[in-house]
C-alpha cells in the first residue's frame, strides 16, 4: 500500500469514521477496539498508524500481559 492509501485510510480511523478490520485478525478484535487503539497510540508516532499495525499492537500487549500476569521468574 503506497503512503499516501495509509494516510488517507488512517485519516478516516482517526476521525471516528468506520475502521475495516484486516483479514487474520482475531474474531475478538474489532474495528472499534482498532479505532481505539489508534486514537490512542497516534500521538506518539510521527508515521501515520495503520489498521494492521493497530492489530500487532493490540496482539503484543495481550502477550506482554500473559507474560507479566503468569507470575513465573523469566
Amino acid at each position: 500500500m503506497s503512503r499516501s492509501n495509509r494516510k488517507r485510510d488512517c485519516a478516516k480511523a482517526s476521525g471516528g469514521v468506520s475502521v475495516t478490520v484486516p483479514a487474520g485478525a482475531p474474531d475478538w478484535i474489532t474495528a472499534e477496539l482498532i479505532g481505539m487503539t489508534i486514537r490512542v497510540w497516534q500521538p506518539f508516532y510521527q508515521a501515520i498508524l495503520t489498521p494492521e499495525e493497530a492489530v500487532t499492537m493490540i496482539l503484543n500487549v495481550g502477550r506482554l500481559f500473559d507474560v507479566l500476569s503468569s507470575g513465573s521468574p523469566p
